[in-house]
């Protein structure tokens, strides 16, 4: 049930522009205690998915155009691929070191981003 809960919430907010990402990243690193490369390959794909349904939901509703939608999915593709090579030779403890950084920024980042408006 609490995973049904995590997924849900990480879910809503990563529709609302929050970041659910890297929340549901921390959900299964610190509750679930799951590998970090594990970790952001279920993250991976969970927003996949979600991405690919919000896709279609906007191409009905004419707010995106094919065109580009096939762009954007081709090239996240070569870009997840291209990520899971790097990963595969990388030592986990610098991956949780530089995802880690890369959250920490992100939340300075919209900190005073936020104190501007």
């Amino acid at each position: 049930m609490l995973d049904f809960l995590a997924a849900f919430l990480t879910a809503a907010l990563s529709a609302t522009g929050v970041g659910g990402g890297g929340l549901l990243i921390l959900y299964l690193r610190l509750v679930r205690n799951i590998p970090q490369v594990t970790s952001q390959g279920i993250n991976l794909i969970f927003f996949t998915v979600s991405s690919a349904c919000a896709a279609v939901i906007h191409i009905l509703r004419r707010k995106l155009r094919l065109q580009t939608v096939l762009i954007c999915g081709i090239s996240g593709f070569c870009g997840a691929f291209l990520g899971f090579a790097v990963v595969r030779n990388v030592d986990v403890t610098l991956l949780e070191k530089i995802f880690g950084a890369l959250i920490t920024l992100c939340g300075i980042k919209t900190f005073f981003a936020a104190k501007r408006q």
